[in-house]
């Protein structure tokens, strides 16, 4: 089978070191390196999640932004800023060189993109540049101050040889610190490193030579850059593709294509781009170098990965997300598995939209990631009898891991289908891989053979009847129904109900509600279903609670369609036969012509079941929407967290 994937699984030569294999994890700040082993200093979930992926047998891993100088941080990252560090870094390589796989450093500083409240140092950068809703405005190095920084930059190369890493990458994308220098856009300066092509490229030059200068010739150095800023007066694909042939003259060993700046729309792609998104990037460049070109961005499939091979694209394959969704991906697909691996499905919860409480990685679709020192599959002590009543993520999720550990289960979902909400937050426009979430899930315990119950409403007599020793309740939610008058009339239905495809709705729409359910809800209506539609919302603005990427996507997508009319800072009042009341700035407005209301109002715990089963003697654990309304990545977490522990 692996013979499908001849190029992806072929060697290829890096710089002086070889690739066993085309796969490469994407360098990315995983955020987790603060307590317990101290702020900067690289700790042993950071070692364990690394080296989990190794075992996976991954070619290359580049680790992601290790900071030069500690005024460069954006949040909890690794430090290669002074050789207090090397230790805890060689613990790292040698970790991953256990199973075969190399290890480059990617060596940064953020610039103008650093986080002050974390660093408490004011932002420097190539020039003064005008402040933005994301930074203030930096203060521009001097020219002493560059010359500083160069020798910042080479001494972090020397500590990442001197650690055992293979090699190191220069990051040079995403509008940080070196790519403030090369792009025309952020660097005004007028002494030697700036003005001229050559002026602007001098930073990286001089950080180069004075790298070899410590580490030898013959020391592998690989620079990141973005293909294309994407912005205009920035980096563009024709001086990308510059970029590229000067650095390759410089001694680059490879180019590793990337895309944008802040914000992240392409560098971490949501589903609502397509898979491959930033390979013609790679492409452009490659047509014009020698050296390996690397390329990234919603690589999703081996078959996928193999094509952009196959077809001279890149040379290279960087996956992110898709080895934090499964770190077997390269062996599952070396052996032919690949329906078996855990789909990355570009949903950026837990990876890239992270809670400020706990910024350390995290993903959806696999919670073991970041969790791989404490969160293990074991065998049970004793197998028992596991009732798991909810067919949603969590339920499945709780059903695979429980089965796992030899427990007998047997799951039961009120519906004629499984996946809860996932299904249905497939359904809108650009969603459609939360279908491959719940396809993986179902597939999953049925390869585990997990009795699976369709169209059974659990009451307690069946509990009773059955004599379970364990019951796990994942029944989800239910809708908020708000308290307006003539909310009982037969055209209200609700967003679950039309998103199943249970309910249609008419020519002329109201939804009420404008978060991010009924904002996609609306989407659905006008992109497939073709209707009009009024997104009355309360709030001064709709799709809060989306991430920040992600709702300017979508806000940019809905501004394309002239039969939305979006009513913020609104109250509905009273629903009629035909006509919606409205409150607006204190003033009375009646939507007519209605034929139907979609209630997207939020949605409270369906725990009825919870309560009932209370005065049974047996273990009872409600879990994921049903305990508290939240995202999939919890709901998924709690089922897999419970059914390590029962």
């Amino acid at each position: 089978m692996a013979k499908l994937y001849k190029k992806l699984f072929s060697p290829i030569q890096y710089g002086n070191i070889t690739l066993k294999n085309r796969i490469v994890m994407a360098p990315m700040a995983v955020h987790m390196s603060a307590q317990p082993s101290g702020f900067g200093f690289v700790n042993d979930r950071e070692i364990a999640m690394f080296e989990r992926r190794a075992q996976g047998g991954v070619g290359l891993i580049i680790i992601g932004s290790l900071l030069i100088k500690t005024d460069g941080d954006f949040g909890y990252q690794i430090y290669i800023d002074n050789d207090n560090k090397i230790p805890g870094l060689k613990k790292l390589v040698d970790a991953v060189h256990r199973h075969g796989t190399k290890i480059t450093a990617q060596i940064h500083h953020a610039g103008r993109a650093t986080n002050s409240r974390i660093t408490g140092y004011p932002t420097v950068s190539s020039s003064v540049l005008p402040a933005t809703p994301e930074y203030p405005v930096p203060r521009e190095l001097t020219t002493q101050e560059v010359e500083d920084y160069v020798e910042y930059y080479a001494q972090a190369v020397r500590r990442a040889k001197e650690a055992g890493f293979d090699a190191v990458e220069l990051h040079g994308a995403h509008g940080y610190l070196i790519a403030q220098f090369m792009s025309p856009l952020t660097n005004f300066r007028t002494d030697q490193y700036g003005g001229s092509f050559l002026g602007r490229m001098r930073f990286i030059k001089e950080i180069f030579s004075r790298s070899l200068e410590l580490v030898g010739e013959d020391y592998t150095i690989s620079v990141r850059i973005s293909g294309d800023e994407i912005i205009p007066g920035g980096i563009d694909m024709h001086l990308a593709r510059e970029i590229a042939q000067y650095l390759e003259k410089l001694g680059a060993a490879a180019i590793n294509v990337s895309v944008h700046t802040y914000p992240y729309y392409r560098i971490v792609p949501p589903m609502y781009y397509q898979p491959g998104v930033n390979v013609y990037l790679a492409e452009n460049v490659k047509q014009v170098v020698r050296i390996p070109v690397m390329t990234a961005g919603r690589i999703n499939t081996p078959e996928l990965a193999e094509e952009i091979l196959s077809s001279g694209k890149a040379d290279l394959i960087c996956l992110g997300r898709v080895l934090l969704a499964d770190p077997d991906f390269p062996k599952k697909a070396q052996e032919g598995r690949s329906k078996e691996i855990i789909p990355c499905i570009a949903c950026n919860k837990g990876c890239h939209n992270r809670k400020a409480e706990d910024r350390s990685v995290k993903c959806t679709m696999n919670p073991e990631t970041g969790r791989e020192l404490s969160f293990k599959i074991t065998p049970a002590k004793k197998s028992k009898k596991v009732i798991i009543v909810g067919g949603g993520p969590a339920g499945m999720e709780a059903a695979r891991v429980a089965k796992l550990r030899g427990h007998n289960v047997a799951l039961y979902e009120q519906n004629e289908t499984l996946g809860g909400r996932l299904t249905l937050a497939s359904v809108p426009p650009y969603k459609s891989e939360y279908r491959e979430g719940v396809e993986y899930l179902k597939n999953a315990i049925e390869r585990l053979k997990v009795k699976v119950h369709l169209g059974v409403c659990v009451n307690k007599e069946m509990i009773i009847q059955q004599k379970p020793e364990v019951v796990i309740l994942a029944t989800g939610t239910e809708p908020l129904i708000p308290n307006i008058p003539g909310i009982d009339q037969i055209n209200v239905i609700n967003s679950d109900e039309l998103l199943a495809g249970n309910k249609t709705a008419g020519e002329r729409v109201v939804v009420i509600g404008g978060g991010s359910v009924g904002a996609e809800t609306a989407h659905y209506l006008m992109d497939i279903a073709q209707r009009e539609v009024f997104l009355v919302e309360m709030l001064s603005d709709i799709a809060v609670d989306m991430s920040t990427e992600v709702r300017a996507i979508f806000m940019k997508d809905i501004k394309n369609y002239t039969k939305l009319h979006i009513l913020t800072n609104t109250k509905v009042i009273a629903l009629e036969k035909d006509t919606v009341i409205v409150e607006q700035e204190k003033q009375l407005r009646r939507l007519e012509g209605i034929d139907t209301v979609v209630l997207s109002a939020g949605a409270r715990s369906n725990n009825r079941l919870t309560k009932e089963l209370e005065s049974l003697v047996l273990e009872v654990y409600t879990i994921g929407d049903a305990r508290q309304p939240d995202d999939a990545t919890q709901a998924i977490y709690e089922g897999s967290k419970i059914a390590r522990e029962i």
